[in-house]
């Protein structure tokens, strides 16, 4: 699977959830994530646990720059996240975990992430998934949906929220 993917620095989440609702989007509501990362040779490797019950092992590769970029990945639903850390943890090293918060709102095939990431303070994560359209469809409709959300002009994080634990980054 594919999508298109943008992350930026910004508190603003009603303004945001505001704009995309008077847009159309629907609100999801809200989950509680944790993910644990495992190290491995390429890529990335995290098992997201989510309140809801659903837990997955989500497989992803994508550049890391402060654009829209491609992300290429594999989810793999499994309703026993504490057996499948156990084996993962057995065989990988277990190199980071995070907590966050997310409000998740879907316009077409964007989905809109207002996170409140433990340790680093809140961010708009912006996915639109590449399915049913041309990757240059998915890349006008993310962009789109950037003005659309007033994103324009923030600031963008190049990296995963792991990688800023790691650095300490709550600026």
């Amino acid at each position: 699977m594919r999508n298109i993917e943008s992350k930026f620095r910004c508190s603003e989440h009603d303004a945001v959830a505001a704009r995309a609702i008077a847009a159309g989007a629907q609100d999801v509501g809200l989950l509680r994530q944790r993910d644990q990362f495992y190290g491995v040779s390429h890529g990335r490797l995290k098992l997201r646990t989510i309140n809801d019950g659903r837990s997955e092992l989500i497989a992803y590769d994508r550049e890391d720059n402060p654009g829209a970029r491609v992300s290429d990945y594999a989810l793999y639903p499994t309703s026993d996240a504490s057996a499948l850390d156990d084996v993962l943890g057995r065989a990988l090293e277990r190199t980071g975990r995070l907590d966050k918060t997310r409000r998740l709102l879907i316009h077409g095939n964007t989905r809109i992430h207002l996170d409140d990431v433990a340790g680093l303070g809140c961010f708009v994560e912006l996915e639109t998934v590449v399915d049913k359209q041309s990757e240059a469809d998915a890349e006008a409709e993310h962009h789109d949906v950037v003005v659309l959300l007033g994103l324009a002009d923030a600031e963008r994080v190049a990296v995963a929220y792991i990688d800023l634990i790691g650095r300490n980054d709550t600026t």
